[in-house]
């Protein structure tokens, strides 16, 4: 190697260290990266509840939402939940290009830690369908409805960022925070 390509070499390691930047990935998501708030929106929903449901309207904002991890082991997901164990039993979003269902989910991983952290569980009776990965976007912002069997104290709802990790065929819950609303 000439003197010239050593001394760029070093130079671009010296910035890179410096920087704490890193051209590998993380091999797991760092809690520090991931920041959401939500407020109540009462303007006009954008879809209509079914007979007999109730829904809640939301406006959700993502303020970081790092991509820089192992996605082949571990993923992300944004959870709408409650205190008062009513369970959510769908969640819609007007904003599918930064938002989409997720892909993973290990009933003893997250209901265990939901259920540590005093919130709801995913329901079992039907198709679990209370949280979202975000895609596309490490900032972003969504109207988000939330739609449950039976109403739901304002004050008790919660929006829970999860990290979680596949370990053979089960899953563990690397962290969490809780979002309660502004």
């Amino acid at each position: 190697m000439g003197s010239k390509t050593g001394l760029v070499l070093l130079t671009v390691i010296s910035c890179l260290t410096l920087s704490g930047c890193s051209i590998i990935p993380n091999h797991s998501p760092q809690r520090k990266n991931y920041a959401a708030s939500f407020s109540f929106d009462n303007s006009t929903p954008f879809l209509t509840a079914a007979k007999g449901q109730y829904q809640t309207q939301f406006d959700v904002k993502v303020s970081d939402w790092s991509q820089n991890y192992d996605k082949k082991n571990c993923e992300v997901f944004l959870i709408v939940t409650d205190k008062d164990h009513v369970p959510v039993t769908d969640l819609e979003t007007n904003n599918p290009n930064d938002f989409s269902y997720g892909g993973w989910f290990n009933l003893d991983a997250e209901n265990s830690a939901l259920e540590s952290l005093g919130l709801q569980p995913f329901p079992t009776q039907s198709s679990i369908n209370n949280w979202f990965n975000v895609i596309n976007n490490s900032q972003t912002t969504s109207k988000f409805i939330a739609r449950t069997n039976k109403p739901v104290n304002p004050n008790d709802w919660r929006f829970v960022i999860m990290a979680i990790r596949g370990e053979q065929g089960g899953a563990k819950v690397l962290w969490t925070k809780v979002v309660s609303p502004s």
